[in-house]
């Protein structure tokens, strides 16, 4: 079995949920004896360590340039696909059974002529033009609002002809593999939970109260949360003398000056952080306040897996699988996110109970290497289904 897996963004390092999610997946065919070629179009090259390791798990790498163009906004085709039109010339010079297309972005791999016959595959990391509808809703600029508005007009626009040329579905939110199954029955589609990433899980001492949030720090929705919670939150949270704040994620060198308004008081930000395992020891109880986003949230898979029991918004833990009062704490409310927290800091056995129970089930329903197999091997040997069958037209 020889697959080609097609990325917007260099897998490795794992260092925030889509680079998790891909990097997991491309182990898990690896160990499951794939032979694996990796094409990637993104912004930055990988550096010379960073391409060994990959090297450990695949057989080849292809690099090509992704390109931004200011007319590009005029297109109707989405800006992060368009800036990957490069997909389309790559050089293929071998055959493949599948070609596994990471996210929406890559989409113009299927234009290539050496793969217009390869079974594809789709990864759905979100539902993009819900992705970007709430992205606009997150932006305070103008500007941004409006970019992020025409992206989410133009990502519907190519969900359409997606669904005339793809016929298997991996989606990572049990939500939106539900809402797909119904509106597509004829697609091969599953629910495909993220990895699990480490062997062992970690378990809080459950001794300092520390609060921590880890997200990237430069997206317009993790901002907007963690303004939501220093604004509703952080002021009663400090009545607490043992309470801090631990925010940690990567920048991209934006600034971070959009904090300052904010009573910062037992705030302790980490800036791109080179390892987020210290922060996580130190913690009591991650939060999730987002309040704005699709897909799955994966910073609230990693936290559990790293030893943190979760207080989440209804958004924040949105196509896990995780129940209310059984797995995680679900408030959308200022008064009833706070009372959560409380909860857990005055109950220690309810908060280590908590991650527990979180902890089972995630080691049982998410078992990426062996649905991954079944969903291959179960595909027929020759799976060319006629464009239209998807969405009831073949």
């Amino acid at each position: 079995m020889k697959i080609l897996v097609v990325c917007s963004d260099f897998p490795y390092p794992a260092d925030h949920g889509a680079r998790v999610d891909t990097w997991g997946r491309v182990m898990a065919l690896a160990e499951l004896g794939w032979k694996v070629h990796l094409l990637v179009c993104g912004k930055h090259m990988p550096s010379e360590a960073d391409m060994r390791a990959v090297y450990a798990f695949v057989d080849d790498i292809k690099l090509c340039e992704r390109k931004n163009r200011l007319t590009d906004v005029l297109s109707v085709v989405p800006m992060q696909v368009r800036s990957r039109s490069e997909l389309r010339r790559v050089d293929v010079d071998e055959d493949y059974d599948y070609v596994l297309l990471e996210g929406d972005y890559v989409y113009p791999v299927l234009d290539n002529p050496r793969l217009d016959r390869v079974d594809a595959i789709l990864r759905v990391h979100n539902d993009e033009a819900a992705y970007f509808k709430a992205l606009a809703r997150s932006a305070r600029s103008v500007l941004h609002k409006l970019y992020y508005r025409m992206e989410s007009v133009k990502f519907a626009w190519l969900w359409k002809k997606m669904l005339k040329r793809i016929a298997h579905y991996l989606f990572i939110s049990s939500k939106e593999f539900e809402s797909f199954r119904k509106r597509n029955p004829r697609a091969n589609s599953l629910f495909l939970p993220p990895p699990v990433t480490k062997a062992e899980f970690g378990t809080s001492g459950f001794q300092r109260k520390n609060v921590v949030f880890i997200g990237s720090l430069f997206m317009p929705n993790n901002r907007e949360a963690i303004e939501w919670y220093l604004e509703h939150i952080h002021p009663s949270m400090l009545e607490d003398p043992g309470y801090r704040f631990i925010v940690a994620g990567n920048s991209r060198k934006t600034s971070l000056s959009w904090l300052e308004p904010y009573d910062l008081t037992r705030v302790v930000v980490h800036d791109t952080p080179e390892s987020l395992d210290d922060i996580y020891e130190s913690g009591y109880v991650f939060v999730n306040p987002m309040r704005n986003g699709a897909g799955v949230k994966l910073k609230t898979i990693e936290a559990i897996q790293n030893g943190l029991p979760v207080v989440s918004t209804s958004i924040g833990c949105e196509g896990t699988g995780l129940i209310d009062n059984e797995h995680i704490l679900v408030a959308d409310q200022p008064k009833e996110f706070r009372r959560s927290i409380k909860q857990l800091f005055d109950d220690p056995l309810r908060a280590r109970a908590l991650l527990e129970s979180s902890q089972r089930y995630i080691r049982k329903h998410y078992d990426h290497k062996a649905a991954l197999q079944a969903f291959i091997h179960a595909m027929p040997a020759s799976s060319s289904i006629e464009a239209g069958a998807v969405n009831g037209q073949g």
